[in-house]
């Protein structure tokens, strides 16, 4: 296994090579945008590693700008499976950001189903959805999506996929405000065998635990101050405090 920093040197070579022909050709933009992102959070990682948490803020920001930008723009789906990515935005504690990106929505296309009839259909579209319902405060979206939870999508989980059970029941604690189940939940995912489940980038592993601190971050959005009990969801990154400003790093992004 390698390390955060020989991670971000090999990216920033290749990504310092393909940055030149970005406007060459429209799908250079989607692949690297993704490319991009990977390396944002990298950068995310190292500044939690070394400390610096409201450095890490900036580039949660630009990762998921880079994932608003896929989506906008080429009708990403990425909004069907992305659990963890969902929640780079709130860690950003850019509050124009988390709104935007609340009311993202992937649109039918051909033979794709648009994003917003899977969620009805309770496929996996609706836990991501159900994440932006709670960024945006939308009380009627969440008690929707948790209806269709529950009459839908878990009679539909297959046996590989009974983890989901658990963000289930951190979405009904959170609604509720129970502090106490919240914090339940949260030390469950960050339990060893759980947090290497839903974790395999070995290396981001070994600093924190995705979606356990977007989902603590949720519950501090609301007032809600839980504490978990992991140097996994670093305590300094829970508090809502916005940077002074923020930068958009690449010109393509302007």
């Amino acid at each position: 296994m390698g390390s955060i920093e020989n991670r971000i040197s090999d990216k920033e070579k290749s990504m310092s090579i393909w940055h030149k022909h970005i406007n060459d050709n429209f799908e250079n933009l989607k692949v690297m945008a993704l490319n991009f992102r990977f390396l944002e959070i990298d950068y995310s990682i190292k500044c939690i590693a070394d400390n610096n948490f409201q450095q890490s803020k900036q580039h949660f920001y630009t990762a998921s700008l880079l994932d608003e930008l896929r989506i906008l723009k080429f009708n990403d789906d990425q909004l069907s499976f992305g659990l963890g990515f969902t929640c780079y935005p709130v860690l950003s504690d850019n509050e124009r950001l988390i709104q935007r990106y609340s009311n993202l929505r992937y649109q039918a296309w051909g033979k794709m189903t648009g994003m917003e009839d899977n969620v009805l259909k309770g496929k996996s579209d609706i836990w991501c959805n159900t994440i932006q319902f709670f960024m945006g405060n939308d009380k009627q979206g969440i008690e929707r999506n948790l209806n269709i939870i529950e009459t839908k999508t878990l009679l539909k989980l297959s046996k590989k996929e009974e983890w989901l059970k658990d963000d289930y029941e951190f979405f009904k604690a959170l609604y509720s405000s129970d502090k106490s189940k919240i914090e339940a939940v949260l030390e469950k995912l960050v339990s060893p065998k759980i947090h290497k489940k839903r974790n395999i980038n070995d290396i981001h592993a070994k600093y924190i635990s995705l979606p356990a601190l977007g989902y603590a971050k949720l519950a501090w959005r609301k007032g809600i101050e839980v504490e978990v009990n992991s140097p996994l969801v670093p305590n300094e990154l829970l508090p809502i405090q916005p940077l002074d400003s923020y930068e958009i790093p690449y010109e393509f992004l302007k």
